[in-house]
């Protein structure tokens, strides 16, 4: 029992008052049956987005407090929605036969909440980093945190970036862009370390001044690619393949096209391919291209003369 109470008062949320401050909820449950939650929201969506040395700087700083409660407590909640409706016990899994003035919800509306519960908490987050990385004076343990989240070699380091460098929308989500991390290293590791080859894709990573040209062509390529591949429709079925909320919108698509099938960054994307081979077409010294004439064969097998005789 004593364990218990020492990890409630480590929590950052330790009363209903202080979570009723966040969502709604009935004042008569018992903190103890949500307290779970708070904690496993802590875990999974607080620490790895912030780190654990900004959370621990919460005990001391009450705006940075209020912020990380305002993402704690809708997070959490979205956690404990499928079970604060049943019971366990030694009749297995129950729920309260009881007649009253209030009927159980619609599965529709649980959905809906726990949609919305999820949703409110990631913007808060969102807000919260955005905050976080605009005040890096009073915050050096998370622009170090932020730094190491993003791995060595990446051609793209924030969402600014993201956004203003590769010309793609995402509202400076920095939630955004790390849930779309893995599949741009993917893309910049695959396709264009297998345009540019290997010896001046190394020099592109180590930030070389006289490609700078180049690395910029890389980007835009990298960030439309990557926006196609999430605005498809494929694409959003698998991610949501699990049944899971998802925090929408990734990207916001700069078109006017409401079905976001993602072909306007797949033309952004092949665009931009075609601009880096004119780049290695341009630059030979610096490809490793050979551009000097090379003597037809005519005797080869694809080659025909044609000759008309009047």
């Amino acid at each position: 029992m004593k364990r218990i109470v020492n990890e409630i008062m480590e929590l950052l949320i330790t009363n209903i008052e202080e979570l009723q401050a966040t969502v709604k909820l009935n004042s008569t449950v018992a903190f103890e049956s949500v307290s779970p939650f708070i904690a496993d929201a802590t875990d999974i969506y607080l620490e790895p987005n912030v780190g654990a040395a900004t959370l621990e700087k919460a005990a001391t700083d009450d705006r940075l407090k209020e912020k990380l409660c305002r993402a704690l407590g809708p997070l959490a909640m979205s956690l404990a929605t499928d079970e604060l409706g049943i019971q366990y016990g030694d009749a297995g899994i129950t729920v309260q036969n009881k007649q009253g003035e209030r009927s159980p919800a619609s599965d529709t509306k649980i959905a809906a909440a726990k949609q919305n519960l999820y949703f409110r908490g990631m913007q808060a987050l969102d807000r919260l980093l955005a905050y976080l990385a605009a005040h890096g004076e009073e915050y050096p343990e998370y622009a170090a945190h932020a730094e190491s989240v993003t791995p060595g070699g990446c051609l793209v380091r924030s969402a600014r970036q993201f956004q203003d460098e590769g010309l793609v929308n995402i509202d400076y989500s920095t939630l955004s862009f790390r849930a779309m991390l893995p599949v741009l290293l993917q893309l910049q590791v695959r396709n264009v370390g297998g345009l540019l080859g290997e010896a001046l894709y190394k020099r592109v990573l180590a930030g070389e001044e006289a490609l700078a040209g180049l690395r910029t062509l890389c980007v835009r390529y990298l960030c439309a690619k990557c926006a196609e591949l999430h605005t498809s429709q494929t694409g959003r079925e698998q991610r949501l393949n699990g049944n899971q909320p998802e925090y929408q919108p990734l990207i916001r698509p700069l078109y006017t096209d409401r079905t976001d099938t993602g072909n306007y960054y797949a033309g952004q994307a092949s665009f931009y391919e075609e601009q880096i081979n004119g780049w290695l077409q341009e630059h030979p010294e610096e490809s490793g291209i050979d551009t000097a004439a090379h003597p037809l064969k005519w005797n080869a097998k694809d080659k025909k003369l044609f000759t008309s005789i009047v």
